[in-house]
């Protein structure tokens, strides 16, 4: 008896003094990257780190949603494919869509300047989506599975600061101030008229902007977005653009990136899917910069004016992940590649702790 008790003590001892290391690498590591985010100077920085064996973890501005930018494509993908799970759509991989005139948009990706009527499957729009960042991809495959299904599946998960609703066309178009709610304003009363919506009515715009600009050609498209280049200060660019634009909270980022990297969103069969399809990124210098190349990164990018993101899990051996969410806003024109840096000094000394 004496043995066992013995035997207990020793293991509560341990685990204790397991818990309390645990803890100083933690706060040891929160001040490393509050000294990296002063010692950098950009803009303002919100990260959620999460060690997914200790369950240890670092949040700066953790409960403040910011702009994706493109980083919503990760919670569209994570949506599509549990609908083709549980067959609430009748998408599979294979079925092909036809892109229509409506459907482009400018910015990232090349399947813009296909054809209208150009056909892609499901797996191809979903690849390009994520690792060229490609827009009408993303647009494709957003309004096939409904505009309030990420938000809806995300508060399903217990992510109160989701605001995902945002086409990247619509998000353009009322920047820009192309459609009857926001025509004839500039940058910052279109940010300020968006800002006093609730989100009702900011859905109800977007989806009004898209029907009023049906017919407006590709051509077109481009030519409001570089007179407005032309015409607006960068100042006026990062406010309008980071307003109008999908939001989430660096800590409901992570929370979603746990979860599909322990398998808790999805079956094996599409859990793998998924992070097969973000461990094939091909914009790599943010979170993997630093790195040794032997590490697995399953990332996604984001980057509009004044924003510069990347988000993803660093698998430290097998079933051993590291979650690392930095989002950036209020990036100067010119700090972007500082911002690179950052976060990839983030991810670098979040690995060191963690390895």
């Amino acid at each position: 008896m004496k043995r066992l008790v013995h035997f207990g003590l020793a293991l509560f001892l341990c685990l204790l003094c397991s818990q309390v290391a645990w803890a100083q690498r933690s706060d040891k590591l929160k001040k490393t990257v509050q000294s990296l985010i002063a010692r950098a100077g950009i803009g303002s920085c919100a990260v959620s780190i999460v060690d997914l064996q200790s369950n240890d973890r670092v949040d700066l501005q953790a409960d403040e949603a910011f702009p994706l930018a493109s980083v919503f494509k990760v919670p569209v993908m994570v949506e599509l494919a549990r609908q083709m799970q549980t067959q609430q759509s009748p998408l599979q991989l294979t079925t092909p869509l036809l892109m229509k005139a409506s459907d482009r948009c400018i910015g990232s990706g090349s399947l813009q300047h296909r054809p209208v009527g150009s056909s892609a499957s499901v797996q191809q729009l979903v690849e390009w989506m994520e690792t060229k960042s490609d827009n009408t991809a993303t647009d494709m495959l957003f309004r096939r599975i409904g505009l309030t299904s990420v938000d809806s599946y995300l508060a399903s998960l217990g992510c109160g600061s989701s605001q995902i609703f945002l086409t990247n066309r619509a998000a353009w178009l009322i920047s820009l101030g192309q459609s009857s709610d926001f025509r004839g304003l500039k940058p910052r009363q279109i940010a300020e008229k968006w800002n006093r919506l609730d989100k009702a009515a900011r859905l109800a715009a977007a989806l009004r902007a898209e029907k009023e600009n049906q017919a407006l050609s590709l051509s077109e498209f481009q030519a409001l977005e570089d007179r407005s280049a032309r015409v607006q200060t960068p100042q006026e660019n990062v406010l309008v653009a980071t307003a109008v634009d999908n939001k989430l909270s660096s800590k409901d980022l992570a929370l979603l990136l746990e979860k599909l990297y322990r398998g808790q969103l999805l079956d094996k069969k599409w859990t793998q899917y998924c992070l097969g399809v973000l461990g094939r990124q091909t914009f790599n210098t943010r979170l993997p910069r630093s790195l040794p190349r032997e590490v697995k990164v399953y990332h996604k990018t984001g980057t509009i004016a004044g924003v510069v993101n990347d988000v993803g899990v660093l698998e430290l051996e097998p079933g051993h992940g590291l979650v690392i969410v930095v989002l950036v806003q209020q990036v100067a024109e010119g700090d972007e590649g500082a911002a690179e840096r950052l976060i990839a000094d983030i991810a670098s000394v979040a690995y060191k702790a963690y390895r």
